[in-house]
């Protein structure tokens, strides 16, 4: 049993946002099983802006209810890790190899450097890095 995870946007979305979503079952039995089995979260704190955004570009939220939402941030079961240079580093060498977008090798090189698993539900990142058994795409996460 995994003690600690590093989850992408494209799975915490699903957590606050199930309009127009897949994989919202999926990412709801995932959040049920970390906080059951007290699991750590681990994130880079660029997730707090995709997920802002995401919110302010695809959702019809009044400012209220986009403050709420963002609030809710707070309560959920993430450990949130600063953008310090080696993890930046590590972002661009995973970029590169893998041919990533910086925000998504982000994710990656903070599961590198903590050992852990990467839950996405992003296919695309999946298939570019699927040759990582730490990489795992939510459909098909199971058990941790």
């Amino acid at each position: 049993m995994a003690g600690t995870i590093v989850v992408d946007t494209s799975v915490l979305i699903k957590w606050i946002k199930t309009k127009d979503e897949e994989l919202v079952v999926e990412g709801r039995r995932l959040l049920n099983q970390i906080e059951q089995d007290a699991i750590e979260v681990h994130v880079p704190a660029l997730l707090l802006y995709e997920v802002g955004n995401i919110l302010l570009l695809k959702t019809d939220l009044d400012q209220a209810k986009l403050d709420s939402t963002l609030g809710a941030l707070e309560h959920l079961p993430l450990i949130i890790a600063p953008p310090a240079t080696p993890l930046l580093q590590r972002a661009a060498q995973a970029g590169k190899r893998f041919g990533l977008t910086f925000y998504d090798a982000a994710f990656l090189a903070l599961a590198i450097e903590l050992d852990c698993p990467l839950v996405t539900a992003d296919r695309r990142f999946f298939e570019r890095t699927r040759s990582l058994p730490r990489v795992r795409h939510l459909a098909k996460v199971g058990s941790l």
